[in-house]
């Protein structure tokens, strides 16, 4: 038994490293549901530190803290670059090459359908057609299964603002509401992803589905009325002020449920439910780098307008929070999308609702929160939204196959 756990962790390490295509079948289910309650764990323990910061009003400083969380992906370009035994200059001209890749394929296809010369001395022309063509067909294959370097940056670059936005919201809803009721109604993001994605053609809406929408909805204005008239909300935040808490945190599930479909819509093949591989430890690389080079202005802006004033951390307790904080999301964000590749969105969708029965125990134990049948009822009907429609999934999703 002692073996076999040792076992288990040694393979979990693993997965931080090793790329889906090493890892066995049985791998990446096992390894994706850890991942994903690790997710839940994560998630539930970050919001109650935020909440920490914000219901003393001691550092209130979402969009600093968002940056910072944020900015800390970069790191995640160290263990890529490790693996892959690359310097940043060698790096740079793969990347480089990756740019011209396509400009070399258009080449080889022009030299394709254009006419061949019978005179002497053209075998070296048809050498270099040749030669282009190879190249050509493996990059096209290559491309089929894996997600390029250059279109990864790309990625990176148009998800940056969306994951950036969905976890600002998200952080300052809770200066204003308590964290189960931000968990309750951010989880409803699932939903979101369920019409997005029926726009884009990749979802498909049935009786089952709206029926488990209008369950969910129905617990979320629930909840959301139970939490207006509760007096524990955030020191400094008026009870009034917990419906704007709600607003933001249904903000930040739309926006969840936006980039989640637009990703998995990126890196799907063409005319196929089946998806490309994409490095994570690249992706969230740039996400970091990106944010951690271009977001920081605004934290001037904000500073100048009065909006958020800036301030560094003048305690050792603020300080061990943020820290505590961007180490978690550094995790749990990166756990989170390994739970999707290795399992499925389907999977990832019903167990991130776990985080709606964790967070209430915790407001429960930690900050005195009364016990609500009517709360209750609401996380419940929430839930077994969540399960209706993603029980119709999951028999799709086995169609599918």
């Amino acid at each position: 038994m002692l073996r076999r756990l040792n076992t288990s962790v040694v393979t979990f390490v693993q997965s931080f490293f090793l790329p889906e295509s090493q890892l066995s079948s049985a791998q990446k289910w096992v390894l994706g549901l850890v991942n994903l309650g690790a997710v839940v764990v994560f998630w539930v323990l970050s919001s109650f530190l935020v909440n920490d910061l914000f219901e003393s009003n001691v550092y209130r400083k979402p969009f600093f803290m968002t940056w910072i969380n944020t900015s800390c992906f970069i790191f995640y370009l160290i263990p890529y670059l490790k693996y892959e035994g690359l310097t940043i200059g060698e790096f740079l001209s793969l990347l480089r090459e990756d740019f011209y890749r396509p400009n070399a394929m258009c080449l080889a296809d022009l030299e394709q359908s254009s006419p061949k010369s019978s005179t002497y001395g053209s075998s070296s022309d048809d050498t270099l057609v040749a030669l282009l063509e190879i190249e050509a067909v493996d990059s096209k294959a290559q491309q089929d299964e894996d997600v390029g370097l250059w279109e990864t940056v790309l990625l990176s670059f148009k998800f940056v603002l969306f994951w950036f936005l969905a976890n600002l919201v998200t952080n300052a809803s809770l200066s204003y509401t308590s964290v189960a009721s931000q968990t309750i109604l951010s989880s409803t993001s699932s939903f979101f992803t369920l019409l997005v994605g029926a726009f884009y053609g990749i979802e498909k809406i049935n009786k089952n589905k709206v029926f488990g929408i209008l369950l969910s909805f129905s617990g979320v204005i629930l909840v959301s009325k139970i939490d207006s008239w509760d007096e524990s909300v955030p020191d400094g935040a008026p009870s009034s002020l917990s419906a704007w808490g709600n607003i933001l945190a249904l903000v930040g599930a739309l926006i969840y449920g936006l980039y989640t479909i637009l990703l998995k819509h990126k890196i799907s093949k063409p005319n196929s439910t089946s998806e490309r591989i994409l490095n994570t430890h690249l992706f969230f690389g740039f996400v970091g780098l990106f944010s951690l080079t271009m977001l920081w202005p605004l934290i001037l802006v904000l500073h100048y307008t009065g909006a958020e004033t800036f301030q560094f951390p003048n305690t050792y307790h603020i300080l061990l929070i943020l820290a505590a904080n961007a180490f978690i999301t550094f995790i749990s964000d990166f756990c989170w999308c390994k739970a999707v590749l290795l399992t499925s969105p389907l999977t990832v969708t019903v167990g991130l609702s776990l985080t709606i029965p964790l967070a209430m125990v915790g407001d429960w134990i930690f900050r005195g929160f009364h016990i609500n049948p009517m709360y209750m009822c609401g996380a419940a009907a929430v839930t077994l939204g969540f399960l209706v429609i993603n029980k119709d999934e999951k028999e799709d999703f086995v169609a599918e196959e």
